[in-house]
């Protein structure tokens, strides 16, 4: 799916539970900070959500919904939930997110630095899901200020990695348990994963999924025989589709995934990109009868180490009576 400017703007529908949202996500490791902040359109409302790790604790947690949107506007700028404000500096490549709330506040500048992940809704994990979108990874700098109620305020330097992306559909849970979204950041390389899990399916090798890697042709040919770079090393990266992606995870006693394998093959000859990972930090809410398990990761992968995030929402179990 070529993207297109005008899809910057949110996206609206007659049809029941459509809904569009844009997501922003970072992690600096070197500041021990990890962020994912929600802006989102449905049924005339607008709604938000923010969750900032520091050191592996919740450190900022803040949500809205309802906001009354009449009428929806054409531009995320105009659209305010939980102290979120999101300017698009220059449309599919810089944008600026600000966020005000009593525990603290986050001024960020969000750059692509690769290539897009794009899904649209012909493919068959667009159709499950009913909905379809792409994202972006990119750089991240900026500044956390954090003001706890019974702490000293501090401040944390962002230079990390993350992305933003933008979804728009109408979910039919009717037909489904759960959604995966497996994203890492390496800087020079990148992956994104997005599962379904049908109703009737049983396990991880029965939901129906969707992944990308974005990399460098030259990280794949490398080096011609003489020593001279081939004619690949300068080539832009690239995303290429890793058709049937294969996903392991581990959970601790309390559900919560906290170890992970991907592996991204390109073909059945290959390369296989394979990323292994473990959460370090995280936290599971209630939206609605769902339940969002989030978790930033820590992952390795071909000798690179990078971040990212592995969320998953599911149908959330009916209270014991």
């Amino acid at each position: 799916m070529a993207l297109d400017p005008a899809q910057e703007r949110p996206h609206t529908s007659d049809v029941p539970g459509f809904s569009d949202g844009v997501t922003f996500a970072f992690a600096d490791p070197a500041a021990n900070v990890q962020g994912t902040v929600r802006l989102g359109v449905a049924d005339g409302t607008a709604s938000g959500l923010i969750f900032v790790f520091a050191d592996g604790a919740p450190v900022i947690a803040q949500a809205e919904g309802a906001v009354a949107l009449d009428p929806v506007p054409d531009d995320y700028a105009d659209v305010r939930a939980a102290g979120i404000a999101q300017t698009t500096v220059t449309p599919l490549r810089e944008w600026r997110l600000t966020v005000e709330s009593t525990a603290g506040t986050l001024d960020l500048t969000f750059v692509a630095d690769g290539p897009a992940f794009a899904i649209g809704p012909d493919h068959d994990a667009a159709e499950r899901l009913g909905m379809e979108g792409y994202e972006q990874p990119c750089r991240v700098r900026g500044t956390v200020r954090l003001t706890p109620p019974d702490g000293a305020p501090r401040e944390l330097r962002v230079d990390g990695l993350g992305g933003r992306g933008h979804q728009w559909g109408a979910p039919d849970w009717s037909r489904l348990t759960l959604s995966r979204t497996v994203q890492g950041w390496f800087g020079d390389v990148a992956f994104h994963v997005s599962s379904v899990r049908p109703a009737d399916a049983r396990s991880h090798a029965d939901e129906v999924a969707w992944s990308q890697v974005a990399r460098s042709p030259a990280l794949v040919a490398g080096p011609e025989e003489d020593g001279e770079p081939g004619p690949e090393t300068a080539t832009a990266p690239e995303a290429v589709e890793a058709p049937e992606p294969r996903i392991s995870t581990t959970t601790g006693h309390d559900g919560r995934h906290g170890l992970a394998t991907v592996e991204l093959w390109e073909s059945d000859e290959g390369p296989v990109w394979t990323a292994t990972g473990e959460a370090i930090a995280g936290t599971t809410l209630s939206v609605g009868e769902m339940r969002l398990d989030m978790a930033f990761f820590r992952w390795r992968l071909q000798g690179l180490e990078g971040v990212g995030r592995y969320d998953i929402l599911r149908k959330a179990a009916p209270p014991q009576g």
